[in-house]
């Protein structure tokens, strides 16, 4: 099986094309794309026919067969589209995606895709029975740098000069929501703008379309970036993330660090028993500079305080109380304050 990323894909597309397609992920706009790049390369070389399945809870999988083997002498090249709507295949839909290997033919392309993670659907047993016949594109959320990179790229494309700074401001406002990204640099196209785009004249056309994750906001603390974790703290409450969520994930990485300060072995061997990616290990080694160990317990029992507190409902105000414990992530301060002390109102 050939395994590409999302910025590969056009440059395959200009080969002839695969008997079948695998294009997984969790980012929308970038699957989005990755799917009508695919759909313009096949009516370009000739498959002039499309047909587009559903596969949901009502779904007759016995028409996906039906479609792979109507052949005949004048019948039109064609590609056939399958989206896998729900998370969770029942045996016998698994049973007929495992006939798939069989059914394919030179004058058919099929192309299946859903929204579970690559690293999830690659592991079932149909996925691998199609390894010899497939294309897999895995489409990821980008890290900040990618963001950046791609930002630059869509507007060069749109031919839209951005200063470093707009771009920084974009990446803030859209962060992990290319499609709003993509929208506002379309905007920012269709007002005319000649002149070089700067922050200030960028501001004008913004609407917060930022969208993050609880990792996301790890990142950010591990890092030191007050006012980024802030932010995207914000962002999480309004995304109605539970509070014990991201308490529980604050409480981990504390424990992480904690095993990181301890460990008798080489860095390196600790985080690989943690399993902590190399590209998120200088982001603990800085919280490792600027956290000593006294701080790390009185942080975990801050959020232990912050978990009574919450959950006898004796916390009048979550949002202040969280942003309190992401504080203290970013540097060690004077405890004027500790939840431990009384209640957070």
């Amino acid at each position: 099986m050939q395994k590409l990323y999302a910025n590969q894909l056009a440059t395959h597309l200009q080969q002839p094309l695969a008997g079948c397609y695998l294009i997984f992920g969790e980012e929308p706009l970038q699957k989005l794309e990755a799917i009508d790049a695919l759909r313009l390369a096949a009516k370009a070389q000739g498959f002039s026919e499309r047909i587009s399945l559903v596969a949901d809870a009502q779904f007759d999988w016995q028409q996906l067969e039906a479609e792979l083997q109507a052949m005949s002498l004048f019948s039109e090249r064609r590609l056939i589209e399958l989206e896998l709507a729900q998370q969770k295949l029942s045996p016998a839909a698994n049973d007929s995606l495992k006939r798939l290997p069989d059914l394919l033919n030179p004058d058919i392309v099929l192309l299946i895709h859903g929204e579970r993670g690559l690293n999830d659907v690659s592991k079932l047993v149909w996925f691998k029975q199609l390894q010899t016949h497939a294309v897999q594109v895995g489409i990821y959320q980008l890290d900040d740098k990618q963001s950046q990179q791609w930002l630059n790229q869509r507007a060069r494309q749109l031919q839209l000069q951005l200063t470093p700074d707009a771009i920084a401001l974009l990446q803030h406002h859209c962060a992990s929501n290319l499609l709003a990204a993509r929208q506002e640099l379309e905007k920012l196209a269709l007002s005319g703008i000649k002149q070089t785009i700067d922050a200030a004249v960028l501001e004008q056309f913004l609407a917060d379309h930022s969208h993050f994750t609880v990792f996301q906001l790890v990142d950010a603390m591990l890092a030191g970036q007050a006012d980024e974790a802030l932010h995207r703290l914000q962002r999480l409450h309004q995304q109605d993330i539970e509070p014990v969520i991201i308490a529980w994930q604050l409480q981990k990485e504390v424990l992480q660090l904690q095993q990181l300060q301890q460990s008798q072995q080489p860095l390196a061997q600790t985080f690989k028993q943690l399993a902590i990616w190399p590209k998120r290990q200088p982001q603990y080694q800085q919280a490792l500079a600027r956290l000593p160990a006294k701080w790390l317990d009185f942080l975990l029992l801050e959020l232990a305080a912050f978990d009574r507190l919450y959950k006898s409902g004796q916390l009048n105000n979550t949002e202040i109380a969280l942003s309190h414990l992401v504080l203290l992530f970013i540097t060690p301060v004077a405890k004027n304050f500790s939840l431990q002390q009384a209640q957070y109102d």
